[in-house]
């Protein structure tokens, strides 16, 4: 199994993702995963993604919720991941 990281959760990269409605910057508003319960940021992250309903462990993506501040669009960015050392 490879195993992968996040760029952007590690602080390797910043988050570039497009609004689909009007192609601004959007802003990374963290994890997806940290948004589905008061105690989420804390579970695993691979415990997470088994139940997430997402192809993300396959694809190896990482899903962040993304904001744009111009329209005041919220949509799900994915950041590719990259093998871990």
């Amino acid at each position: 199994m490879i195993r992968s990281i996040c760029p952007v959760c590690n602080g390797l990269a910043p988050m570039e993702a497009a609004c689909p409605r009007c192609s601004a910057q959007a802003e990374d508003a963290g994890r997806l995963g940290d948004y589905y319960g008061p105690y989420s940021p804390y579970r695993p992250i691979d415990d997470i993604r088994m139940s997430n309903g997402y192809p993300d462990v396959d694809d190896r993506v990482c899903p962040h919720t993304a904001y744009c501040a111009a329209c005041r669009e919220t949509f799900v960015a994915w950041i590719q991941e990259i093998e871990r050392l």
